[in-house]
């Protein structure tokens, strides 16, 4: 399972994996983490947070180290079951909305023409998003039907996303000639829900941060 990990409330999140689970002895073991620097070590003793996606719900729970194994490629951080898990939203599909300051936008591939369109980004989730676009891009289109998405660039990556969605709602936006149109990811890889899990959790503490 990939997971991010987080050494002090206000560091940066690393990318991890949980390598192993020990459920005779209750351990948890995590993988090396990235992008660290390699004299940035961590020692037994050290809490971490560390955030998750457990079937499409975000959850955070606190670990801490009891054992670094080093190995000569990596080492492995071993920590006991957590007493209590935080589900950061309860509900299947963790959501959040983008602040309308934070103007992202990726390009729609139309089904019917192949024709791309700007489309502003305006919430996510672990398994989909949703978009305002003009309401002539989606002329002749039926729910259900498949839109390639490009350049999708959210906080935190090196790389903008790009795949297909599915799309499964269309309403109406205040703004004349828009609509809202949302879309599930298919052929979710792991990579692309651990970045959509972490720009989630970035705009829900920011959401926190700001009040909003």
């Amino acid at each position: 399972m990939l997971v991010n990990v987080r050494l002090d409330p206000d560091g940066p999140l690393y990318d991890s994996a949980l390598i192993r689970l020990d459920q005779a002895e209750r351990l948890l073991y995590l993988d090396e983490f990235k992008p660290m620097e390699p004299d940035e070590g961590i020692d037994p003793g050290q809490a971490l947070d560390v955030f998750a996606s457990l079937r499409g719900i975000a959850i955070r729970f606190t670990m801490q180290v009891q054992e670094v194994l080093q190995s000569h490629s990596s080492r492995l951080y071993v920590g006991r079951f957590p007493e209590q898990m935080v589900y950061l939203q309860r509900r299947d599909i963790f959501r959040v909305h983008l602040p309308l300051y934070d103007k992202r936008h990726l390009r729609l591939r139309s089904p019917l023409t192949s024709d791309e369109v700007d489309a502003r980004l305006i919430d996510i989730s672990v398994k989909g998003f949703c978009v305002e676009a003009p309401e002539t891009a989606f002329d002749g289109v039926r729910i259900g039907m498949r839109f390639g998405y490009l350049d999708m660039d959210l906080p935190g990556l090196r790389t903008s996303l790009a795949g297909t969605g599915t799309l499964v709602n269309l309403r109406p936006s205040p703004r004349s000639g828009v609509v809202s149109a949302g879309f599930a990811i298919e052929d979710l890889d792991p990579q692309t829900e651990r970045s959509l899990m972490r720009a989630a959790l970035y705009y829900q503490r920011e959401a926190k941060r700001t009040g909003g």
